[in-house]
């Protein structure tokens, strides 16, 4: 068993009584009103939301489960994250961010009350509030709890209930205290301090090899033949555990339809962050600033995983618990001192997404459930309560995922094949008027059920002995893809053999929100008799492909410094702000094209201008 420096000891109390201090500092100001508490009085700059954001996304289970990946696959590990997050986020960002904001709701699920009649909207408002409160957030809670001890455990040799010991109380006081005001700055210092950490580890791993280029020499001593595929940047076309086939499934199942439901199943509160913006415009700054932190520091994160293999070449056996790699690296190199900042930054790290989870589940069930469906017309302070004892609920729940999981992976995977089912829905109803109540019911529900058919049915049929049953099991990224072909044409057909929804409410949505895409019964006379549906829609696309495209050069151009190619990393860093430079002139001209649209923004007449120029 490590025995604790005295320096770390302080190092972590220090930390401990500084995330305290800052919750009781907010706590005058959160528990002014249910605006206050749960999205920061909607006065939250869009780069503090997007760094929070990224607290949220990026826990220990980062450091667990994508070390553990890159231990087995190598430096095309960044495309798991890639293209699971990169080009949703500038989707999300670039073609919704801007219209959720401006619809100025409470939370994100109100939007279904605004779009589809009455008994569908309290439907899916339900069932949303109940998977988001109840299955989603104590999931990634349980997940990120579960890597805090995989961390710890082979750390300090912690069990689980030493390290839920450790984490919760303080955890579950801060954001009693603070509300989310508290919780995104606290996340800020805790993501400098996260940084600051994984920095670390990363050059005391370079120092330990002698250096980048022989830290790739001794990969090459170490694996032969097979170390072409541990220092490659593309994921091969045949690879155990992420093939380039994953890469695309990932894409295609986690970008096509993200941004329009933002509480995903698979996802962490885009809404939160999102609403709690001060402008349109600066919630397309939250994603973007959120992708880049983002990707930076799981790439912190797995770049010592992935030279690691050299020193416990066990990992990449099938069926070894690769999730410990990054606590071993933190035993092995860390000195004094600075494990007790890595302790920290692991500390850090949990508290930013069980805070996070917590405050925003809790938000869900007590303004989506207990005041939508049970006790209306109470005081803030009730409301407030009410949802302190919801986190307490979401808290157990998350607990007992904690004792019943053992491979954090296996949880993100079936969350996002789960998720992924009705994400092209999610597009539709903010695109499509004809996307009626039925069309959303069987895109939530239908999709759940084609998910357990083709998932879960394969998996009983072999249980019961079935023969040939075997054959009907496929790579997780091909399910996710067959699952999410089935539910679109599902709802496709519902959508066209049932009655449109009511024109009043459909009239209603559209002067409010003013949506893109095929709304044309709806507009107004005034507007241009031009009517180009889709040329918004794929210029937004476009510019999306452009932000993923600068953000992924990046990482690709500090993977290759990792591995001594410096020629390559530059080339590529170039092009990378060079493409940055393009997509941010690009957006600030496609918000104010959004502006003048929606009439946020009032064009002057020409003959007004020019007299004003003369």
């Amino acid at each position: 068993m490590r025995i604790w420096n005295h320096l770390d000891i302080w190092i972590v109390i220090g930390y401990l009584l500084i995330m305290l201090g800052i919750g009781f500092w907010h706590r005058r100001f959160a528990n002014k009103s249910m605006d206050n508490f749960f999205l920061g009085g909607r006065k939250i700059p869009g780069w503090l939301n997007g760094v929070s954001y990224t607290a949220a996304l990026v826990s220990p289970d980062a450091a667990t489960g994508y070390g553990g990946l890159a231990v087995a696959t190598g430096g095309f590990i960044c495309w798991w994250y890639l293209s699971r997050f990169g080009l949703a986020l500038f989707l999300g960002g670039v073609l919704f961010a801007f219209f959720w904001r401006r619809l100025n709701l409470f939370t994100s699920l109100e939007f279904y009350d605004l779009r589809f009649p009455k008994g569908a909207a309290g439907v899916m408002r339900l069932w949303i509030a109940l998977r988001t409160s109840l299955i989603a957030m104590p999931a990634w809670t349980g997940i990120t709890l579960l890597a805090a001890y995989k961390i710890m455990g082979p750390a300090f040799d912690l069990t689980k209930f030493e390290t839920l010991c450790l984490v919760v109380p303080v955890s579950l006081l801060f954001v009693f205290s603070s509300g989310y005001k508290g919780v995104v700055i606290s996340n800020f210092i805790q993501m400098l301090i996260f940084f600051a950490g994984t920095l670390l580890l990363l050059f005391l791993t370079l120092q330990h090899f002698g250096g980048a280029a022989a830290m790739v020499q001794a990969i090459e001593q170490a694996f032969g033949p097979q170390s072409k595929e541990i220092l490659g940047s593309i994921p091969p076309e045949k690879q155990e555990v992420f093939p380039l086939a994953a890469a695309f499934g990932w894409l295609i199942g986690q970008s096509i339809g993200y941004g329009g439901d933002a509480a995903p199943m698979g996802g962490a509160m885009e809404g939160q962050r999102i609403l709690s913006t001060r402008t349109p415009s600066e919630a397309l700054t939250m994603y973007v600033v959120a992708a880049i932190s983002m990707f930076v520091l799981l790439l912190l994160v797995t770049l010592p995983s992935i030279s690691a293999a050299v020193l416990w070449p066990e990992l990449r056996q099938t069926g070894a618990d690769r999730e410990l790699v990054y606590g071993r690296l933190m035993k092995m190199l860390l000195p004094p001192g600075a494990m007790g900042l890595m302790v920290a930054a692991m500390l850090a790290a949990t508290m930013s997404t069980v805070g996070d989870n917590l405050n925003f589940g809790s938000q869900i069930m007590v303004s989506d459930i207990y005041r939508r469906w049970f006790v209306r017309n109470r005081s803030e302070k009730h409301y407030l309560f009410i949802g302190k004892i919801s986190m307490l609920v979401i808290l157990a729940v998350s607990i007992a995922v904690v004792y019943n999981v053992l491979i954090i992976t296996d949880v993100a995977i079936f969350m996002l094949s789960l998720s992924a089912a009705e994400l092209p829905a999610n597009w539709a109803q903010w695109w499509w008027w004809r996307f009626n109540g039925p069309a959303r019911i069987a895109a939530s529900f239908g999709g759940a059920a084609i998910f357990c058919i083709v998932v879960l049915g394969p998996k009983l049929l072999i249980y019961l002995g079935v023969a040939g049953a075997e054959n009907l099991v496929i790579a997780w990224y091909w399910q996710t893809l067959l699952v999410m072909g089935l539910t679109t044409l599902l709802w496709i057909v519902v959508a066209l053999l049932t009655r449109p929804d009511p024109q009043p409410l459909l009239q209603d949505f559209y002067k409010r929100a003013r949506p893109l895409g095929f709304w044309k019964p709806f507009r107004d006379v005034s507007q241009p008799r031009v009517y180009r549906p889709l040329r918004p829609i794929l210029k937004g696309i476009f510019i999306a492909v452009i932000g993923t495209a600068s953000v992924s050069l990046l990482i690709l151009g500090l993977t290759h410094a990792w591995f001594a190619r410096y020629g390559t990393s530059l080339l590529t860093l170039l092009a990378a702000v060079l493409l940055f430079i393009l997509f941010r002139k690009m957006a600030s001209r496609y918000l104010t094209e959004l502006e003048i649209s929606t009439g946020d923004r009032i064009t002057e007449e020409p003959a007004v201008r020019h007299a004003k120029q003369s």
